[in-house]
């Protein structure tokens, strides 16, 4: 049984790397609030094979991996203080054995929900709430059901964790960790674009401002979004030159962003579309735009 297919985006090993050496000291890059493990729920679909697997040991190696990854400050009920933060986690996961021609194969889709309580203590980033499915091939001649599905359980519910892990360790990374990840194509990028506006990282605004032309639209919604809170003027020229203003729903994106960006070069750009955009609902939306940044000009002036 050596095949295994994870239908799920891999974390580039580079970056990997990046963050064991930028994130081995968490406590002296950024603080946080405590925060504890708590209960793991492991629940599987009524009717199907997944009753099969052993839920008790899979809590326990869930329970393993995150503190041995000390992203948690322990288990809930070491806590020194009532009423600090504690992260719950569930699994969720259906599986079957499914034979044909010959074959057999097990399958496996899992699921992992993070929550936080009492709620609003702990960072948001910490929630998640996110699912993948798994196969691998089976022999039908020795087909030892509940073997193969722990093994798939398990494999699956350690490569969610090991994504989440990775992620939560982004947060406390120094900027060397989390530039590592923003350059690299892999599911760490989205992240890495959350991290760079959270912390107010400027030196990666170049990166970004590339980003605005990735082919990816979730990729270039979050860098967009990351230089509007960052308003930096660096972005408009990617903004107002690198874009097609026949794809309105880019244009609406654009039109907002250039408002918040604001500066000369976003005003004109916004003139030239609120005058001569073939689409009377983006011109509305440029000149909606233009009065916006007039009002924040007209705040920030000095009183005579």
């Amino acid at each position: 049984m050596s095949f295994w297919r994870w239908r799920a985006i891999g974390i580039p090993g580079a970056v990997v790397l990046a963050l064991g050496t930028f994130a081995c000291k968490r406590a002296s890059v950024t603080s946080r609030p405590s925060l504890w493990l708590g209960p793991v729920a492991i629940t599987s679909t009524a009717g199907d094979d997944s009753s099969l697997v052993d839920r008790e040991a899979l809590a326990q190696k869930v329970r393993a991996q995150l503190l041995q990854a000390e992203i948690f400050d322990g288990e809930a009920e070491q806590s020194p203080r009532a009423g600090a933060a504690v992260a719950r986690v569930r699994i969720t996961m259906s599986a079957e054995i499914v034979r044909a021609a010959g074959k057999a194969a097990a399958r496996a889709s899992v699921g992992l929900n993070v929550s936080t309580r009492p709620e609003g203590v702990a960072p948001s980033h910490f929630g998640e709430d996110v699912q993948a499915g798994a196969e691998m091939p089976c022999d039908p001649a020795e087909l030892d059901k509940r073997g193969i599905l722990q093994r798939l359980a398990e494999r699956a519910v350690s490569d969610l964790l090991a994504g989440y892990i990775a992620r939560q360790k982004l947060w406390s990374a120094k900027p060397g960790g989390v530039h590592a990840a923003l350059v690299a194509p892999g599911e760490l990028r989205l992240e890495a674009i959350r991290v760079a506006a959270a912390r107010k990282l400027r030196a990666e605004v170049p990166s970004l401002v590339a980003l605005l032309a990735d082919d990816d639209e979730p990729t270039r919604d979050a860098a967009l979004g990351a230089l509007v809170e960052f308003r930096d003027p660096r972005a408009v020229p990617a903004l107002t030159k690198g874009k097609s203003m026949k794809d309105r729903r880019e244009m609406r994106k654009i039109v907002d962003a250039l408002a918040a960006l604001g500066g000369q070069e976003a005003a004109d750009y916004l003139s030239f579309v609120a005058d001569a955009h073939e689409d009377e609902e983006i011109r509305n939306m440029a000149r909606a735009a233009l009065a916006r940044m007039g009002s924040k000009s007209s705040h920030r002036a000095p009183t005579p």
